[in-house]
C-alpha cells in the first residue's frame, strides 16, 4: 500500500504537534506545509525535511500531489480555509472548532458532501482511554438513567492573552466538554441557561457557566474559566510550552456513577522552581515521538482517509451540534434568558428557534 501523502496547514504550538505526530505514522508521510510565518515555516520542515513548503493555504490545496489535508490553523480561518479544502474532494482534518459558528459548520458540510470529500474535526477527548472506557459503560446502560453530567475546565491564566480577543471562550476551552455531553448522554441539548464573568474589556470572558438541559431528562452542568496561576502543577508538557488544565467530569446515573480528573497524574515531579504532574494521556512526548490521543486521532483519520469511510469515534453531526450548544450559550449569557435549541433537522438556518 502507498504512503498516504498528507499537506499540513498551520504549525503554531499545537500545528507542530500535528506535525511530529504525521511525521511517525506508519504509512504516511508529511509531504508538504503551509504557514504564514517564513521563520516557522523554516524551522518545522526543516526539522521533519519536508521539502514542500507554501505560505498560503491556498498554495497547499492546488499541490496535486498530496492525497489528505489537516488544518490546525487559527479559529476564526477555518470555515473558509475549510471550504477551499473540501472544494479538492480530498479528505480533510480541521482542528476544533470546525468553524467560528453553527451556519459556517453546516456549510462545511453540505460542501463537503458535495464535493464527496471526507470531511472529520479534532475532537480529541473521544481518543483518550479514560474518556473512552467511560463512554462504553454508559453505552452498556450499566448507569442506569442519566441524572447528571458536570463538566469544568479551568485553564492556565497566563494562557488567556492569546486567545481572550480571538473567539468567545466557549469556542476556546468549552466546545470540547459540550462534545463530551452529547457524546456521553448520547442525547441533544434542548434547552440552556448560562452567565459568564468578565474582569476585563475582552472579545472573551473569562469564565462562563452553563446549565443545559438535554433531551433525555439528564441535567448538565458546564463551566470553564482561565483562573489556574502559575504555581499550579504543570500537566501540559511540550519542548515549547507547559501549563495546566484543570478539568473534571462526574457522572450520576441511577444505578452508578463515576469521576474523572485530568490533573490528577499518577507521576508527580516536584522541582525547584514548580510542580509537574506529566499527562500521559493527551499527546505526551516519548523518546521523541507524541504518543496518546492525539496520536490515535490522528491514525483515525488516516484509516479514513484511505477507506473512503467516516471515523466511527469523530462524529460530525455531534461536532456540529456542539457548535450550535456553544452560540446557546453564548446567547443565553448575553440576555440573561433561557435559549431552547431547535434540533439541526428541524431547522437548519435558524439555530436558536
Amino acid at each position: 500500500m502507498s504512503r498516504l501523502r498528507v499537506g499540513l496547514a498551520g504549525v503554531g504550538r499545537f500545528g507542530q504537534l500535528h506535525a511530529a505526530v504525521l511525521s511517525h505514522l506508519a504509512d504516511v508521510t508529511l509531504a508538504a506545509i503551509a504557514e504564514p510565518c517564513a521563520e516557522r515555516l523554516q524551522q518545522v520542515a526543516d526539522r521533519y525535511a519536508v521539502e514542500r513548503r507554501y505560505a498560503s493555504t491556498q498554495e497547499l490545496f492546488n499541490d496535486d500531489s498530496l492525497d489528505a489535508f489537516i488544518l490546525v490553523t487559527p479559529d476564526e480561518l477555518h470555515a473558509a480555509q475549510g471550504l477551499d479544502a473540501v472544494a479538492t474532494g480530498k479528505p480533510v482534518f480541521i482542528e476544533k472548532p470546525l468553524a467560528a459558528s453553527y451556519q459556517q459548520a453546516l456549510a462545511l458540510q453540505q460542501a463537503a458532501e458535495a464535493s464527496g470529500s471526507l470531511l472529520q474535526t479534532g475532537l480529541i477527548l473521544r481518543y483518550e482511554l479514560q474518556h473512552a472506557q467511560l463512554q462504553q459503560e454508559l453505552a452498556s446502560r450499566r448507569f442506569g438513567q442519566l441524572v447528571s453530567i458536570r463538566v469544568k475546565r479551568n485553564l492556565s491564566a497566563s494562557w488567556f492573552g492569546s486567545v481572550a480577543d480571538r473567539a468567545h471562550t466557549v469556542f476556546e476551552s468549552l466546545i470540547h466538554d459540550l462534545d463530551l455531553l452529547l457524546w456521553l448522554s448520547g442525547s441533544r441539548a434542548t434547552r440552556v441557561m448560562a452567565m459568564e464573568r468578565r474582569l476585563g474589556s475582552h472579545r472573551s470572558p473569562e469564565g462562563c457557566f452553563a446549565l443545559i438541559e438535554l433531551a433525555s431528562g439528564c441535567i448538565a452542568i458546564a463551566e470553564t474559566s482561565w483562573f489556574v496561576p502559575p504555581q499550579a502543577p504543570a500537566n501540559v508538557i511540550t519542548e515549547s510550552w507547559a501549563g495546566t488544565i484543570d478539568a473534571e467530569l462526574a457522572v450520576v446515573g441511577t444505578l452508578q456513577s463515576a469521576q474523572l480528573r485530568l490533573l490528577d497524574s499518577p507521576l508527580k515531579i516536584w522541582g525547584q522552581d514548580r510542580q509537574l504532574c506529566p499527562d500521559a494521556q493527551l499527546w505526551p512526548l516519548h523518546q521523541g515521538q507524541i504518543r496518546g490521543a492525539l496520536e490515535r486521532e490522528l491514525s483515525d483519520f488516516v484509516a479514513a482517509a484511505r477507506s473512503g469511510i467516516h471515523s466511527s469515534t469523530a462524529c460530525l453531526s455531534q461536532a456540529i451540534e456542539g457548535l450550535q450548544l456553544g452560540e446557546a450559550i453564548v446567547e443565553a449569557s448575553r440576555t440573561g434568558r433561557a435559549v431552547h435549541i431547535v434540533p439541526p433537522e428541524d431547522d437548519r438556518a435558524n439555530p436558536m428557534g
